[in-house]
């Protein structure tokens, strides 16, 4: 005759491996969404930077509201901390451009279908 008897010395419960396999899993996901949020954290940072002139609109970069503001008034650019745009020129397209600068970001912005694009930005 047979015994029925479970040996619980010698099996290890399904219950604890599959507590250890979650919770590990856990900690992993954890650590990973920690390292992604920190990334963005980071790249918001740079181009959302207070007193940037160049911001991000969808798929284009276009000028911050305080760059737009001295392009509409120019006597805004002598207030400390606003960016300073150059004489008017016109592009090869024919649209209305200014070079601007700002602490170590410097370029060139033009009015492209009612908005004022940033055409080319540099870093000093």
């Amino acid at each position: 005759m047979r015994s029925h008897a479970l040996d619980v010395t010698s099996e290890v419960p399904v219950r604890a491996g599959w507590r250890g396999t979650f919770r590990n899993r856990w900690v992993r996901g954890a650590a990973a969404l920690a390292v992604l949020a920190f990334g963005v954290f980071i790249t918001l940072s740079i181009w959302a930077e207070p007193g940037s002139p160049v911001v991000v609109d969808g798929s284009k970069l276009v000028a911050s509201s305080r760059l737009h503001q001295v392009l509409n008034d120019p006597s805004l650019a002598t207030r400390e901390g606003n960016p300073s745009i150059g004489a008017r020129f016109t592009d090869k397209s024919g649209h209305s451009c200014h070079p601007f600068a700002q602490g170590t970001v410097n370029g060139t912005v033009c009015q492209i279908e009612g908005d004022w694009r940033v055409t080319e930005v540099r870093q000093r």
